[in-house]
């Protein structure tokens, strides 16, 4: 992946993302309800920001968060956001299309994955994270991305890499009931677009 240009406001400090929406606990498990949400705006990424009240009183880490806007762009200039999701869609129907997480218009993470409107069908094929910004939430993000984009459809993954980083990813995430994790279940349209992709 190309290098962002400097300066980096996210490699070179304390920043974690997460999806913008309504979370029901901080990064530290407090239930905001309880602790205190807040939220601010991050001037340099020109991106909304939230945070745990309870964990600014007692200095813990990860108080603050970015929220990154599950909405990809399209190819314009929508957002003058310097985080936000992008798409390449699939070059066939039921192919293999990706999310990208981009930091100043340069691509930091992506997943690649299959679905099927049809048969209502989803399958991960591969989350990356540009190594800079590894455990800063990216991965969670692009994963909800590509789950809010398939509500309601059955998902699966491709084989999970057996290190302790790629399973601690997964343990961490709030799937779907029903994801089967290292198993592709894909449908008779997923087969033929692969097929046609050789």
């Amino acid at each position: 992946m190309p290098a962002v240009p400097a300066p980096d406001p996210i490699a070179g400090g304390d920043y974690v993302v997460r999806s913008a929406v309504r979370h029901g606990r901080c990064l530290n498990g407090h239930d905001l309800d309880v602790a205190g949400r807040g939220s601010d705006w991050n001037q340099a990424l020109d991106l909304p920001t939230g945070r745990c009240e309870l964990c600014v009183r007692l200095s813990l880490p990860r108080a603050e968060w970015l929220e990154v806007d599950l909405r990809p762009r399209d190819g314009m200039s929508a957002t003058s956001a310097g985080l936000h999701l992008a798409v390449r869609p699939p070059f066939a129907r039921a192919g293999i299309e990706q999310i990208m997480l981009q930091l100043r218009d340069v691509t930091i993470a992506d997943l690649d994955m299959q679905m099927c409107s049809a048969c209502k069908v989803g399958v991960v094929e591969q989350v990356r994270v540009d190594h800079a910004y590894l455990r800063r939430g990216i991965g969670t993000v692009l994963l909800h991305a590509a789950l809010v984009r398939g509500r309601g459809y059955r998902w699966s993954t491709t084989t999970i890499a057996d290190t302790a980083a790629a399973t601690a990813f997964w343990a961490s995430q709030h799937l779907p009931p029903g994801m089967v994790l290292g198993d592709p279940k894909r449908c008779p349209d997923m087969l033929a677009a692969d097929e046609s992709a050789v």
